[in-house]
């Protein structure tokens, strides 16, 4: 029988793929021969998807990683993360416990029914280091301002030869996050609370579509919806001013997917135009295919009936639709202005308001006058009410709150036969 380091590396190969990480690790220095069998099954799990800031050390690793003969290969998603330093560090924050949770406290703050934080034993005081955090915070203007990130992201895209997907993240913190923290004395911020880390964000979006343009590779997904970036991106922080603007055009976009979550609740002067800022975004990639359009504050059915009527994509095959209030009228625009391409189609959390129509009226439209192939409703709504439908082939009793509709025309009239409002308190 043959021994483990005598079998062909194909099936060293697979066996390496079924092992947990500290089993693989373990696998991976057992010795050189094996070492080399599992490295393909390493590559993708550990360098299949990347987090980077948009800091020097964290690019230049980057930069390190697509140039590496395995390791670079790998890669097919690339997160960008937010986390950033802004003008003004929390001094003075303390660390509390306060029953089975842990909170943050700021100088000033005042939480109603809390004890106070500075009585609390165990607290901890964020001891800043100023001339380390001036240091990083230097460095990371100048990153921002000379351009230096759009040249490092772009050089290591072009060098990506299977990346497929870009994500800006404000959710996952990653290790160079911690290693500054460490420098600096004080967490970095990740959010869009700030003015400052505003301009960080629109300076970040900026780059990442420019390295896109530079880099000249054909991107598959691009998602800024992941981690919602404190309910959305405003539309304004997707206006590009025109050398930028004219740069892209020139170097146009390869994209076949866009993920995008929107809101006007980080909006940079009262005056945006959030319609007309949000479709000039979108309509710098022009062979989408697949578009996934979030609303994260329920006032956007103001904005709704415009962006029904004016979106167009000649090429549109899939689109979903998240989190907005909306009439059945608003909604068919929207379809039949891609009917000839549109094949798929996804509402989620959408609700028909007060004398706006009704599903049922919508999805008979839909089987009567496009050629949807799948459509899917995921807690959708009417009037506040949650939209049931009966499932398949069950008996009366049987509604579920996420359901699919596809196959032949016999099979949609089924389903909005099917449809009911209201609380059924069964299945969800």
């Amino acid at each position: 029988m043959p021994t483990l380091l005598q079998l062909p590396n194909e099936i060293l190969s697979l066996i390496a793929c079924e092992l947990n990480l500290q089993g693989l690790l373990d696998f991976r220095l057992a010795s050189r021969h094996l070492n080399g069998a599992a490295l393909p099954a390493f590559s993708k799990r550990r360098f299949g998807t990347r987090y980077v800031m948009l800091q020097q050390h964290s690019l230049e690793n980057l930069i390190e990683i697509s140039r590496h003969r395995v390791f670079g290969p790998a890669l097919k998603t690339l997160t960008i993360c937010i986390d950033h330093l802004t003008e003004h560090p929390e001094y003075g924050r303390t660390i509390w416990h306060w029953g089975d949770s842990v909170r943050m406290y700021h100088e000033g703050d005042l939480i109603p029914g809390a004890p106070d934080p500075t009585l609390r034993e165990g607290s901890e005081e964020a001891v800043v280091n100023r001339p380390a955090y001036k240091r990083v915070l230097e460095d990371q203007k100048c990153m921002m301002e000379s351009g230096l990130n759009t040249t490092y992201l772009a050089q290591a895209m072009a060098a990506f030869p299977n990346l497929e997907t870009v994500v800006v993240d404000d959710a996952f913190k990653p290790w160079g996050a911690t290693a500054l923290e460490r420098q600096t004395g004080v967490p970095m911020a990740n959010g869009i609370e700030a003015f400052d880390s505003i301009k960080f964000v629109m300076q970040t979006l900026r780059a990442i579509i420019l390295a896109i343009a530079a880099s000249n590779i054909s991107l598959y997904q691009l998602d800024l919806a992941t981690g919602l970036l404190e309910g959305g991106i405003s539309p304004d922080m997707l206006v590009f001013p025109s050398p930028v603007l004219q740069y892209i055009r020139s170097h146009p976009i390869s994209l076949t997917s866009l993920c995008l979550s929107v809101s006007p609740r980080n909006r940079t002067h009262l005056n945006s135009q959030l319609v007309g800022d949000l479709l000039g975004f979108i309509l710098l990639f022009p062979g989408l295919q697949r578009l996934s359009l979030a609303f994260n504050d329920r006032d956007e059915h103001e904005h709704f009936p415009a962006i029904s009527q004016t979106l167009r994509l000649p090429g549109l095959r899939f689109l979903g639709i998240d989190a907005v209030q909306c009439t059945e009228d608003e909604l068919v625009t929207l379809l039949l202005g891609h009917k000839d391409s549109l094949e798929e189609v996804c509402f989620s959390l959408v609700g028909i308001i007060s004398e706006g129509g009704s599903w049922q009226s919508l999805l008979a439209t839909v089987r009567d006058k496009l050629s949807i192939q799948v459509l899917t409703m995921e807690n959708c709504l009417s009037v506040d009410n949650d939209v049931y439908c009966r499932e398949s082939g069950s008996d009366d009793t049987a509604y579920v709150k996420s359901f699919e509709i596809s196959g032949p025309r016999q099979d949609w009239t089924d389903a909005i036969n099917g449809i009911t409002i209201g609380n059924r308190g069964l299945q969800t």
